[in-house]
């Protein structure tokens, strides 16, 4: 579904950034699905926690 939010990959970042959360993870796929996602988490987490993360929640359907 198309939502034509403004969001790019780099403000939803700072944005999560912003909002508190201490480790963020974002990742696109460009044309033709344009899809963008991120994961944040609270704690801080060390790279490999993130990747183990985001590889849970943002594997591409």
């Amino acid at each position: 579904m198309a939502h034509r939010c403004g969001f790019t990959q780099k403000v939803l970042t700072a944005t999560l950034q912003a909002s508190g959360f201490k480790s963020v993870a974002s990742m696109s796929r460009g044309h033709p699905y344009f899809d963008l996602w991120a994961v944040g988490s609270k704690a801080e987490l060390n790279e490999e926690e993130m990747k183990a993360l985001a590889l849970e929640h943002m594997t591409p359907v």
